[in-house]
């Protein structure tokens, strides 16, 4: 949380002396920027500023009043630019108070693990294709959250039994300073179609490949994951290993595909 004083990413700068004090904490809760303010504060408003000086959005306060909020990620929202933001307070056509806050999120894909190789972690194991489902790990070393709305695969196992060199899946994920580990209900390593509508993988003539992965997040750099895949057996038969693993270099993209 960002108090008025003491916050190493809040910063007050100057309203008029003796009118200070009207803005109590600044501090992002899950998708919204929230400011709490004294039950008394004489104002009329809270505004918020972007990284441009540009008004983001503006809150009209009334008496008794002692939080707002900014909604800046979520499905009905694009995100926000990464920077610093400044909360303005206004009574009339003045300013009484402001402060100051940096919202740096910092996104990286740091593992993808396959399902058949970590079977105590917490898959749906009610699902019929769970062993091939992944778990991905996402590190947010930034200070501020990201949403992430989907996950788009590229030359996985899976894609190569679709019509489709690239499949994407979507999600609704606060990515919040952390990590977090998001577990995928999509057969990613699978080989064969179990509707026979497409031809199976014929494994035996592909030896390795490699996959990527592809955040979409709202705000901040997309992350970007490979992982080489080693392919044995033969048709209908497959022996998959993970032969190497590791982030690559962050891409920001808006591509989707269906």
């Amino acid at each position: 949380m960002t108090s008025r004083n003491d916050a190493p990413n809040s910063t007050s700068s100057g309203p008029p002396e003796g009118k200070k004090d009207s803005l109590t904490s600044v501090e992002m809760v899950e998708t919204e920027l929230v400011v709490k303010l004294p039950s008394d504060a004489d104002i009329d408003s809270v505004n918020l500023l972007n990284p441009d000086g540009e008004t983001n959005a503006i809150r009209r306060i009334q008496d008794g009043t002692t939080q707002v909020a900014f909604q800046l990620l979520g499905e009905t929202e694009d995100g926000y630019v990464p920077g610093e933001y400044r909360i303005v307070a206004i009574t009339g056509d003045e300013t009484v108070d402001e402060t100051t806050i940096t919202l740096d999120p910092k996104i990286d894909i740091t593992d993808v693990k396959r399902a058949q190789d970590y079977p105590d972690l917490n898959w749906d194991k009610e699902q019929p294709s769970w062993e091939q489902f992944a778990a991905v790990t996402v590190e947010n070393t930034g200070n501020a959250p990201s949403y992430l709305t989907a996950l788009r695969w590229e030359n996985s196992p899976h894609t190569k039994v679709s019509p489709s060199e690239a499949l994407t899946h979507y999600l609704r994920r606060i990515i919040p300073p952390g990590e977090t580990t998001i577990y995928t209900t999509a057969p990613v390593y699978r080989t064969q179609d179990p509707t026979g509508a497409y031809e199976a993988v014929d494994c035996g003539s592909l030896e390795r490949d490699t996959l990527t992965v592809t955040g979409n997040v709202q705000t901040g750099k997309n992350p970007t994951f490979s992982q080489t895949v080693e392919y044995g057996g033969k048709k209908y038969s497959c022996d998959l290993t993970i032969v190497d693993s590791g982030s690559t270099s962050s891409l920001k993209t808006n591509e989707s595909d269906t």
